[in-house]
C-alpha cells in the first residue's frame, strides 16, 4: 500500500478549512485529529502556524493554540522549534509510557538497581497466610464490600490517624488511579509533588490531567509553590509524606501544620500515597487537620511479595465512598484471599518479626551503598531508603554507560513532569548485598568521575535544596 504524500502548510490549511464546520477549539481539534486519523493530513505533514490558521479560518489565536495543545497531548501533532508544526501521525492507543520503558530495559539487564525489588530477601512464607484465608468462613461469599473487618483492624495500627473508612485496592497504583478516574476530568489540573512516581505521571496523561509540579523539599513539598499551584484551581493534589519514590524525602511535623493551614479553605481532595509505609515508625498525615479531604493510600508488597499486591485506602468518607461505587461498575474488587493472606502477615507474631529484620536489612544495604557513592564523591542527602536519589551530569549519558555493563537505573526525567534543573538516576538502594564498592565506583566511573584508591578525583555539583 502507498504511504500518501505530506502535505504542505498551504494545502494543510486548505483541507482544514473545508472540513471544518464549527468555529471552536474542539470543533478545531476533533476535525483535525479525524483528518488524521484517516490519513488525509499523512505523517510528516506541515501545519500552518497558529497565526495564519487563526486567520484563515477567522477564529482566535488563542482558540487554535488550544487546539493545538490538546493535539501535543494526544501525541498526534509536535512543534518544533524552528521547524514549525508537524504531523506526527494516528493516534496511538494510551499506552504507560514510563512504566513500557522500565519493563523493557529492566527485562533484558541482569543487574537491575532501578526498581524496587529484593530478590535475595524472600518475604515471610505465605503458606500459614493462605492457610489461614482458606479456613475463613466468609470465603467464596458471593458479595464483596470495601475490606474485609480482618484487613480493616489489621491496616488500622499502622494507620497515621485515626478512620473508620478502609478499602482494599490491587495495589497502591491501583488505588491512585481508581482515585484520579474518580474525581478528574481531561483538563483537569492535579497538583503533584516533583520528582513523583513514574506511574503516577503515566496515570494522569492516561486522564487527560496537567500535571501541576511543584518541588519536594527536604521537609516536604513546596509550600510558596503550592500556594501558587492552587491559583489553577486543581481538582486533586498527590504527594508522598512518608517517603517519596523516589528522592525519599519525608514531611516533619511543620509542613504538617504549615501545609493544612494553607490548604483548609480549599476544596479540592488531597491523595496521600506511602509505598514502603513499614520502613518508617513514624507516620505523618493531613487527615488530622483536614479528614474530610484527605485520603492516605498504604502498600505492602514490597515487604510481602509482588503476588501479595494489596493496598490499604482510608481517609475521607465522601471518596472512599466515590471510589467504592466506581468499583461496584465491575468485578475488580480484591479476592478475599488475598485480603485475608495481608491481614494475617500483618500481625502474626512470626510475619512481623521477619518484616522487622527485612526492613533492618534493607536500612543497612541502603545506608552501606549510600556511604559508598559519598566516598565516591557523590553529594548525598541522609534518608530512610530504600531510594537513592542520585545527581549526575546527564542522565542519558549515565543509564546508557551502565546498561554496557548490563546495570539498570532510571533516569530522573521518568519521575518528573517537566524538566529539570539538576539531572538524576534513581536506584534501589537495597538491591545488593555484595559488591556495593564496587558497583558505587562503576557508577561514578559511568558519570565520568576519575576514581582512585576508592576515592574520586572530582565531584559532582552539590546537590540542590
Amino acid at each position: 500500500m502507498t504511504t500518501p504524500a505530506p502535505l504542505d502548510g498551504r494545502a494543510s490549511i486548505q483541507l482544514i478549512q473545508s472540513r471544518l464546520t464549527l468555529r471552536s477549539a474542539n470543533a478545531l481539534a476533533r476535525a483535525i485529529l479525524d483528518l488524521i486519523a484517516a490519513e488525509e493530513l499523512p505523517a510528516q505533514s506541515q501545519l500552518p502556524t497558529v497565526r495564519d490558521l487563526a486567520a484563515g479560518l477567522g477564529m482566535s489565536r488563542s482558540a487554535v493554540a488550544q487546539a493545538w495543545k490538546a493535539l501535543s497531548s494526544r501525541h498526534v501533532i509536535e512543534t518544533r522549534r524552528r521547524g514549525g508544526t508537524f504531523v506526527l501521525g494516528p493516534p496511538q492507543p494510551p499506552r504507560a509510557r514510563r512504566y513500557d520503558s522500565m519493563v523493557r530495559t529492566s527485562s533484558t539487564m541482569p543487574i537491575d538497581l532501578g526498581n524496587l525489588r529484593t530478590d535475595d530477601l524472600p518475604p515471610p512464607d505465605l503458606a500459614p497466610a493462605l492457610a489461614y484465608a482458606l479456613g475463613n468462613r466468609d470465603l467464596h461469599n458471593t458479595f464483596a464490600g470495601p475490606i474485609t473487618p480482618e484487613l480493616a483492624a489489621a491496616a488500622a495500627s499502622y494507620w497515621p490517624f485515626d478512620t473508620n473508612h478502609f478499602l482494599a485496592t490491587h495495589g497502591i497504583i491501583d488505588a491512585i488511579e481508581l482515585a484520579l478516574a474518580s474525581v478528574v476530568r481531561p483538563g483537569d489540573r492535579v497538583i503533584i509533588e516533583s520528582p513523583s512516581q513514574a506511574r503516577v505521571l503515566d496515570i494522569l496523561e492516561s486522564v487527560g490531567a496537567t500535571a501541576i509540579p511543584i518541588e519536594y523539599r527536604p521537609d516536604g513539598p513546596d509550600l510558596d509553590q503550592l500556594r501558587v499551584a492552587m491559583i489553577s484551581k486543581p481538582s486533586a493534589m498527590i504527594y508522598q509524606p512518608n517517603g517519596n519514590v523516589p528522592s525519599g524525602r519525608a514531611v516533619d511535623d511543620a509542613w504538617i501544620e504549615a501545609a493544612a493551614t494553607l490548604l483548609r479553605d480549599e476544596a479540592f481532595p488531597v491523595f496521600e500515597l506511602s509505598q514502603t509505609a513499614l520502613m518508617r515508625p513514624v507516620q505523618r498525615s493531613l487527615a488530622g487537620r483536614l479528614p474530610d479531604r484527605v485520603v492516605h493510600m498504604q502498600a505492602y508488597n514490597f515487604f510481602f511479595g509482588a503476588d501479595l499486591r494489596v493496598a490499604v485506602v482510608g481517609g475521607a468518607p465522601e471518596y472512599i465512598d466515590m471510589m467504592w461505587l466506581r468499583l461496584t461498575y465491575s468485578s475488580r474488587w480484591v479476592s478475599r484471599l488475598l485480603q485475608f493472606a495481608l491481614a494475617f502477615q500483618l500481625t502474626d507474631d512470626v510475619a512481623i518479626r521477619h518484616t522487622k529484620d527485612f526492613v533492618t536489612e534493607c536500612k543497612r544495604r541502603h545506608s552501606e551503598f549510600c556511604q559508598a557513592l559519598t566516598r565516591c564523591g557523590f553529594d548525598l542527602e541522609p534518608t530512610a531508603g530504600p531510594h537513592i536519589w542520585l545527581p549526575v551530569p546527564d542522565e542519558h549519558s549515565v543509564c546508557t554507560r551502565l546498561s554496557r555493563d548490563g546495570i539498570v537505573v532510571h533516569p530522573g526525567s521518568f519521575f518528573q513532569a517537566g524538566p529539570a534543573v539538576q539531572h538524576h538516576v534513581h536506584i534501589n538502594g537495597a538491591a545488593l548485598i555484595l559488591g556495593i564498592d564496587k558497583m558505587a565506583q562503576t557508577i561514578a566511573e559511568a558519570c565520568q568521575m576519575r576514581v582512585t584508591g576508592g576515592a574520586a578525583a572530582n565531584t559532582l555539583p552539590t546537590r540542590p535544596s
